[in-house]
């Protein structure tokens, strides 16, 4: 399971734009967000240099909450995942995918193999599982 405190300690292993990048994210998200176990994240393009990192938090209230970091400018979204329209989880593999699909027509897709690098994919496929059990319980 990827966590909060794993991303932390990540983020302070290296001096580069991505580590300093996170540390301002997990700032931003710990002044809006009361953190605790029930909270999934999911780093889209962590470790992936040439890649802007997005964190996807999903809460224990259903919401889904975007963080972004660009030019000095954090942008957090919070959207309802009651408007998910549709969430397809495709396995091959080593090779997993799950994409929703919301009312709005957005469409966010998560896929392991994208958006890590190769020593990753098996716990971000690990983490994909976690997200899909939410979704069953939620929905």
């Amino acid at each position: 399971m990827i966590t909060i405190s794993q991303l932390r300690e990540s983020s302070m292993r290296y001096i580069d734009s991505q580590s300093i990048a996170l540390i301002y994210m997990l700032k931003a998200l710990d002044e809006i967000l009361i953190l605790d176990n029930e909270i999934l994240v999911y780093p889209k393009n962590l470790y992936c240099r040439d890649e802007d990192l997005i964190l996807y938090i999903f809460t224990p209230t259903y919401q889904l909450i975007t963080i972004t970091y660009d030019l000095e400018v954090i942008r957090v979204v919070t959207r309802s995942l009651r408007y998910l329209v549709k969430s397809e989880y495709q396995l091959a593999e080593n090779c997993h995918r799950l994409i929703l699909s919301f009312a709005d027509d957005e469409i966010i897709c998560f896929q392991p193999k994208k958006d890590t690098t190769l020593p990753y994919v098996k716990e971000f496929n690990s983490q994909l599982v976690l997200i899909c059990r939410y979704l069953q319980e939620k929905y």
